[in-house]
């Protein structure tokens, strides 16, 4: 403990040492007087201590930091600030540049200018309909009815687009996972899209290939395809479903995969392949859309 002490007051003495000076004396320097041994007496009369504020500051100007700066930016050419000069401007301008806590970016702000443009009633090309001539008020009464308009409609969509959940436990871990049923979103694409390639060569199966351009590229895939016509007829094909996620596992399968027929339309018999990302932490079975 005292080595400590003596160590604490050494490092200040050191502290002092490096910041105070000899007092100069106010008038003409005395006559050195001889001690009784001889030696010249000390004639100082004490210290002159440093003001720290002052240290700080002599510090850094002598680094000239001030010499350096800059303004933070430099105002646009056309700059012509104070148009938001109205109370309602006012509104708007605080919720571009508070939304969210850093407010908008400049991509969204460009957003909402046009959904101002159109509430206006001044956007160009804008439809009329029955509601063109009416405010917020009049179909919402208040912002908890807003919310429960904008939840209402969220719901609905969730509902019809099928979206189902389920907690599945994984090495005694629980996971909450939100899924589709993957090979009916893919026949619904398939009916919804305006060109279907059935197979990968355009009309028939392509040779196998080393390139990597798509997930579903390489010699593993046309393999499977071309095994799959042999086996049933020239009108069948394979849907590649590539599955893959960082958040969930559904099974310690190791991504395995499995194939399955189905009737598509009057002809073609489609098979679904499924497969799971080799960097993935998840693997999945055929069926789901994560």
């Amino acid at each position: 403990m005292e080595d400590a002490v003596q160590e604490a007051v050494d490092a200040m003495d050191a502290v002092i040492m490096l910041t105070r000076r000899s007092k100069k004396p106010v008038g003409p320097a005395p006559k050195r007087r001889k001690a009784s041994n001889g030696d010249a007496e000390s004639t100082a009369t004490g210290w002159d201590y440093n003001c720290l504020s002052h240290d700080i500051r002599e510090h850094y100007e002598a680094m000239k930091d001030w010499d350096a700066h800059t303004p933070l930016l430099t105002k646009r050419k056309a700059c012509h600030p104070g148009r938001f000069n109205s109370y309602r401007l006012r509104l708007v301008q605080r919720f571009a540049l508070e939304c969210g806590g850093g407010g908008m970016s400049l991509l969204d702000q460009e957003k909402f200018f046009h959904v101002l443009d159109a509430w206006d009633r001044t956007k160009a090309g804008m439809p009329v309909d029955a509601g063109h001539y009416l405010g917020i008020r009049d179909t919402f009464n208040s912002g908890t009815d807003f919310k429960n308009a904008l939840a209402d409609d969220i719901d609905d969509a969730i509902e019809d687009e099928g979206w189902m959940k389920c907690t599945m436990v994984e090495g005694g871990e629980s996971f909450k996972v939100i899924f589709r049923s993957a090979l009916d979103v893919a026949l619904e694409r398939m009916r919804a899209a305006d060109n279907v390639k059935l197979w990968s060569g355009g009309d028939r199966p392509a040779p196998p290939s080393n390139k990597r351009e798509d997930p579903m590229d390489g010699d593993a895939f046309r393999l499977c395809e071309a095994a799959v016509i042999r086996d049933n007829d020239e009108d069948s094909f394979v849907l590649g479903l590539h599955a893959f996620s960082d958040a969930s596992r559904l099974s310690s399968s190791g991504g395995k995969s499995c194939v399955k027929g189905r009737e598509v339309g009057d002809r073609a018999r489609g098979y679904a392949v499924a497969t799971s990302c080799a960097s993935s932490t998840a693997s999945f079975g055929l069926g789901h859309e994560f």
